[in-house]
């Protein structure tokens, strides 16, 4: 969205937000950040003792579950199915689904006797199973594999979750299946340790000469099917894992010899077709890194598992392969001359034309760093279980017989975007950690779900965002991705901080950013600002108002921004990092409906409108906005006054007291217009909901048609900084449809001058009520009460006479 052009106060105010979003939308995509063909900075936490991954909690299994793994005969696997909030667990025949959110709670499965070998949760095909069927188990056994419905009711510690008899099977004819996939529109792929691949077709009924369900061959030839088993001669290699991209249509089969299969499956989902087999991913890494030593004769190279790149990271890069020694090996489908700019690539689900490894991340033991983080790190990996996702990668290294490291790195933004201001292109840097978790670790799964964003510091909930569970044989593991406001928290709820501390933070992200995140903290929803403790609250103030800075003249810069002001002569007002960490926050607050469509076409042919914004997502950013609203309103901390004087220059300064005044009366201009800004956006939300609630369509139908077409062009920035006169329109429409019905004004008049009172005046509300009156007036007839409804609304207009504009006095 373009700059808002003007010379008002709040057009000033709108200029500073749009800077500060335009300013988040520039942190590089992931493909930007990887534009070399290797990279391997890591650095530590700071401060130091927060690491960017941390144990929130450890959850033991119970006792009941360990009684079992005593019964244990042949085989026992574990995983993770983070969608319905469970754990599952197999002792030879008999499965179990644990609940970890509440601890005790686990449901078991033993309607059969054969050793299970693999477990799967899938998505369900579509008009196959009832409605309360979410979810589609899929359990394989070397005799058969078998179907279970899974009905998965959301709630508080896990929610509910039902099992459901199938009578869907299908013959395994030997095969045991190494590993399963599932594609979002129902398909299940299997992986057979014959080296085969398979499918499990199923239907809601048995056809006229097809049964319900069958298992088909993917990767056998004809001829396959008339050659004796004993002269069929040697096997594929099998398969150790699968991952299925369901916006490219591609699925990638990890091989038990490390090479990778892509198989695309049709622009609609219904094909198999093998269209590249990568054999020397190893070898492709090497000549991408020279420092890349995975693989040998003693050692063979390994990949410990696949992950996919959602179209929203990134359209050139799709997938991550992490290696047996913890280094992530990015690999693209793109073709080279459309991977220089990752926006102008085609979000497509064609047929790939290329499968190579076009980025190699080593290991963070690979640079050893600062001796805090070198005594933190295993000095070599040995990764047995991963996860990848928005950017962020976990590792179970095994550290002991009893304990393994779970190494951690995700993007150090602060670190970046400093990069990113100094040079045209940055490289990733991260932030590196390994907590210690009890056991050996089987799998690793995200708990949070939603949009991720790459850029951590664009942030405005004071509670982490993302979270981890780990499963090992003693448990489960839960891990918090620590963004900077977390390690602010940590730093800042100490009993006793030392400045120098402070100081190192401000010094690592910015005093700027530090202040935005003060703002996170101290604007909270109350179960936050309770879970934090009243002594964050106090440091966050005292973080932001003793060492937010002041502002104060300088030389112009190189790169002027919109938080300066203009000054006589060369030099410029820099504001403090209290008005600017103010702005940011407000800017990142706004960012989700700030450049969207308040009003749009209900219609194809225009002729009625709709809020364009759902109620619930408007009453979100609205939320934040109040609890904005309502600190700055009562702290009176931001400009010194006669009662509490803050500093007015540096230290260091050697100006006159006359040109602090300046820089102090700059810094109180903006600071106001950012705090009207504020209020009309917060009355902005109201009067959309209202309009809501009162069916903006049915009301915008009697609206000229030049008027709806000016409201479906407006967006929420628009109708907070300037566009009042179609406001006025809206409401005009929306009491004339309540004079139509003959329904009093009197509450909605209330309700304007409450809940929008800049777009509805104490006039507007004698105007309104003096046309009600003539209205009713009007509808009664002659007599004595059409006369005292004609004075009433005289009055009325009397009172307001010198606030009417020639046109309201014309209507």
């Amino acid at each position: 969205m373009a700059s808002t052009i003007g010379g008002t106060p709040l057009e000033h105010a709108a200029q500073v937000v749009e800077s500060k979003q335009q300013a988040d939308r520039k942190f590089p995509v992931i493909s930007e950040l990887l534009h070399a063909s290797s990279s391997s900075e890591y650095e530590g936490a700071i401060p130091a003792e927060w690491q960017v991954v941390t144990k929130q909690r450890a959850v033991a299994l119970p006792d009941a579950l360990f009684e079992q793994y005593d019964l244990l005969e042949c085989r026992c696997f574990m995983g993770l199915f983070p969608e319905i909030g469970r754990a599952w667990i197999t002792v030879d025949h008999r499965l179990f689904l644990w609940n970890y959110e509440d601890e005790t709670d686990f449901y078991s499965f033993e309607g059969q006797e054969q050793i299970i070998v693999s477990v799967a949760l899938v998505k369900p095909r579509s008009g196959v199973f009832v409605e309360a069927v979410t979810h589609v188990l899929v359990v394989a056994t070397p005799l058969e594999v078998f179907l279970l419905g899974v009905g998965h009711r959301g709630g508080a510690r896990g929610g509910e979750v039902t099992l459901y008899a199938t009578q869907i099977s299908v013959a395994a004819d030997g095969v045991a299946m190494t590993c399963i996939a599932g594609a979002h529109d129902g398909r299940v792929f299997m992986g057979g340790n014959d080296g085969g691949l398979y499918e499990f077709e199923y239907r809601a009924s048995d056809g006229w000469l097809t049964k319900r369900a069958r298992k088909v061959n993917l990767t056998a030839s004809v001829a396959s099917y008339f050659v004796p088993t004993f002269l069929a001669g040697r096997r594929d290699t099998p398969a150790l894992a699968m991952a299925v991209d369901d916006a490219r249509r591609l699925l990638y089969v990890l091989l038990q010899d490390a090479s990778i299969r892509v198989y695309w499956l049709g622009a609609q989902g219904d094909e198999f077709v093998l269209v590249h087999h990568h054999r020397t991913v190893g070898s492709a890494a090497a000549l991408l890194c020279p420092q890349f030593n995975e693989g040998s004769e003693a050692a063979p190279f390994e990949i410990a598992s696949l992950h996919v790149i959602p179209l929203s990271e990134s359209r050139t890069l799709g997938l991550v392969a992490v290696t047996g020694g913890g280094s992530r090996l990015y690999f693209s489908t793109v073709q080279r001359a459309q991977r220089f700019y990752d926006n102008a690539a085609r979000a497509t689900a064609d047929r790939p034309e290329v499968f190579e490894v076009v980025h190699v991340r080593l290991a963070p033991d690979a640079q050893p760093g600062a001796a805090t983080r070198a005594a933190l790190m295993p000095r070599a990996l040995r990764v047995h279980a991963a996860f990848y996702g928005g950017g962020t990668a976990l590792m179970a290294h095994a550290w002991s017989e009893d304990h393994d490291a779970v190494v951690g790195a995700a993007p150090a933004c602060a670190q970046i975007l400093g990069r990113v201001a100094r040079q045209p292109r940055a490289s990733l840097v991260e932030l590196a950690a390994a907590p210690r978790v009890e056991g050996r670790t089987w799998a690793i799964a995200e708990l949070s779900s939603g949009a991720r964003a790459l850029n951590d510091l664009a942030t405005v909930s004071a509670t982490p965002t993302r979270t981890f569970a780990v499963l090992t044989n003693a448990g489960v593991t839960v891990l918090e991705q620590q963004r900077p406001v977390d390690m602010l928290r940590a730093l800042i709820g100490q009993p006793a901080v030392a400045d120098a501390q402070l100081r190192e933070f401000i010094a690592a992200y910015g005093l700027d950013e530090t202040c935005a995140m003060c703002f996170t903290l101290l604007c909270a929803d109350d179960a936050a600002q309770h879970s934090g403790g009243m002594h964050v609250l106090g440091a966050a103030r005292r973080v932001l108002f003793e060492l937010g800075g002041v502002p104060h003249f300088a030389e112009a810069p190189a790169f002027p921004t919109a938080a300066t002001a203009d000054a006589t002569g060369s030099e410029r007002i820099e504001l403090s990092g209290r008005h600017n960490g103010l702005a940011q926050y407000l800017a990142r607050v706004l960012q989700p409906i700030w450049a969207r469509a308040a009003i749009s076409a209900a219609t194809n042919d225009g002729t009625r409108v709709r809020v364009a914004i759902a109620t619930p997502e408007l009453v979100e950013v609205q939320d934040r906005l109040r609890r904005l609203q309502r600190f700055v309103g009562s702290n009176q901390r931001f400009v010194p006054d006669q009662l509490n004087q803050m500093p007015v220059q540096p230290a260091n300064s050697t100006r006159p007291p006359a040109d602090a005044t300046r820089c102090w009366q700059a810094e109180s201009t903006s600071l106001g217009a950012l705090y009207e800004l504020l209020v009309h956006a917060v009355e902005a939300i109201s009067f959309l909901c209202l309009l809501a609630d009162f069916n903006l369509p049915a009301i915008s139908a009697a609206m000229p048609a030049e008027q709806r077409q000016i409201l479906a062009d407006i967006t929420f920035g628009r109708l907070v900084c300037g566009e009042r006169a179609a406001c006025k329109e809206l409401i005009l429409a929306l009491i004339g449809s309540q004079l139509r019905q003959n329904v009093s004004i009197d509450s909605l008049s209330d309700v304007l001058s409450k809940r929008c009172s800049s777009l509805f005046s104490v006039a507007d509300v004698a105007l309104y009520k003096a046309l009600e009156a003539l209205h009713v007036a009007g509808e009664t007839g002659e007599g004595a009460e059409t006369a005292e409804l004609a004075r009433d609304a005289l009055a009325l207009l009397t009172g307001i006479a010198g606030s009417l504009s020639v046109g309201q006095l014309r209507d």
